[in-house]
């Protein structure tokens, strides 16, 4: 399977609102390099069709994720303007998480340490991601998600706000159906400032640069549910964000 078959296989299979079994059943050895070239590809065909990437995702930010994958650390999408307010009518088999987001207030173009990293954010959010895997029941290995773009579907921002000196031990009111739990930022990472340090690394190896005024999801506070529910997200200092 060649990046460019894998490519307008998952690109018809969105179109057409169905799943897949993973490319990696057939072919065990492929990669995450094969997969960042399909995601390569997929990016560069929806800009061709007049979308505009708009941001980046990290997917995967949670240690026991990444041991079910056996990687070891998080993964990589993008996001573009198509994604924001999208309809889960309009999706296979859509789930939804909530996240912390950033805005960038610089470009985003080399390695920085979690000090720096600081003066790179002009806003902070609450955000809900909303996923469609391509591969039927979200079972997938490492190449196969990276190539689906980590699952991104959509996404609901709320207000941006200051970042809080607390942000990681912030505690943040998840509500599904009207039954509420306590997340963390902590669960990104430990600290959500660091999926911004991962995301400067990857894109530094890439030799890519993400502008000012693009939209990072660092990651998921808790595992996502199974849409359509009605969610929402709410946090001292950043306000809410709901959906349905």
């Amino acid at each position: 399977m060649t990046p460019e078959q894998a490519a307008d296989t998952l690109r018809a299979a969105r179109a057409e609102r169905r799943t897949l079994a993973p490319f990696t059943d057939a072919e065990p050895g492929l990669d995450a390099a094969w997969g960042l070239a399909v995601q390569d590809l997929d990016r560069a065909a929806r800009v061709a069709a007049g979308e505009q990437v708009t941001g980046a995702k990290l997917g995967l930010t949670s240690v026991p994720k990444q041991r079910t994958m056996g990687i070891d650390e998080p993964i990589v999408g993008f996001l573009t303007d198509a994604m924001l307010d999208v309809d889960p009518a309009t999706l296979a088999q859509p789930r939804v998480e909530p996240e912390i987001a950033f805005t960038l207030a610089r470009d985003l173009d080399g390695p920085l340490t979690r000090a720096e990293v600081v003066g790179w954010i002009d806003g902070v959010h609450l955000a809900l991601e909303v996923l469609d895997s391509r591969y039927a029941g979200y079972r997938f290995r490492l190449a196969d998600v990276l190539a689906d773009d980590t699952s991104a579907a959509g996404f609901v921002v709320g207000a941006p706000a200051a970042l809080p000196d607390d942000l990681a031990d912030l505690a943040c009111t998840w509500s599904v159906d009207g039954r509420s739990e306590v997340v963390r930022p902590s669960a990104i990472l430990g600290d959500p400032l660091l999926a911004l340090v991962h995301l400067s690394e990857h894109l530094a190896a890439r030799g890519e640069t993400l502008p000012a005024g693009s939209l990072v999801l660092g990651g998921a506070m808790t595992d996502a549910a199974p849409l359509p529910v009605a969610v929402r997200l709410d946090a001292p200092g950043l306000g809410s964000v709901a959906l349905g």
